[in-house]
């Protein structure tokens, strides 16, 4: 239980603390992009690449996250990342899926990791719709 205190702790306060005061991160540990793939699919799942591409695990077994779904994200991308993260949409006219709450959660509401978009923005930031098409979805034209 502390680890887990710490290892949050450590990602939302201490590492965006120590980045910003360095200007630099250094690790000699490589960086992997789970997005790319190539079977990194641990860094945020439960279950194995082999369990998850297996259709013998049910979908439930498989959307299993080892942090929720913000902390997933933050893991990498950092605290000041995500516009909306953790508020109600007053309005959802593409009605996008938001978390347990009904808050939006990066990466189920505006982001699909998964999505296979033929839009070239779309791909580059997984979006789940278009940049226009999340935008109008919550905020009025």
């Amino acid at each position: 239980m502390m680890q887990k205190v710490f290892n949050i702790l450590f990602f939302f306060l201490i590492f965006p603390a120590l980045a910003a005061a360095t200007g630099t991160v250094k690790s000699d540990i490589p960086k992997v992009n789970p997005h790319d793939g190539n079977g990194h699919c641990d860094l945020c799942h439960v279950a194995s690449r082999e369990n998850l591409d297996s259709w013998f695990t049910f979908p439930s077994t498989k959307k299993k996250m080892r942090l929720d779904y913000n902390a997933t994200c933050r893991q990498c991308h950092g605290v000041e990342f995500g516009h909306g993260v953790g508020k109600k949409a007053k309005m959802n006219k593409e009605n996008l899926p938001m978390d347990a709450e009904g808050k939006i959660a990066c990466a189920i509401t505006c982001h699909d990791m998964h999505v296979k978009a033929k839009d070239p923005e779309q791909a580059r930031y997984h979006l789940r719709a278009t940049q226009m098409e999340l935008c109008l979805s919550c905020h009025k034209n």
